[in-house]
C-alpha cells in the first residue's frame, strides 16, 4: 500500500475514527515513552525566550 492509498483511506475515515488513529500515531511516535518525557522535561524547563513559540506558531504546528 502507498502513501497515497493510505492518505485516501484515512480521508474516508469518521472524525472520531481520524482522532482515534490520530491518538495512535502520537503514542507510536512515542513508544520509547522515557525518552519522550526527558525530551518534554528539557523543553519545559528551557529559560531562553527565543525557544518559546507564540500561540499562533503553536497553532500553526498543530495545524500542519
Amino acid at each position: 500500500m502507498t502513501i497515497q492509498m493510505l492518505k485516501a483511506e484515512v480521508e474516508a475515515l469518521s472524525a472520531d475514527e481520524r482522532r482515534r488513529l490520530a491518538a495512535f500515531l502520537v503514542a507510536l511516535r512515542h513508544k520509547d515513552l522515557a525518552a519522550y518525557r526527558s525530551r518534554m522535561t528539557e523543553k519545559m524547563d528551557d529559560k531562553a525566550p527565543e525557544n518559546w513559540l507564540t500561540l499562533e506558531e503553536f497553532d500553526a504546528r498543530l495545524e500542519s
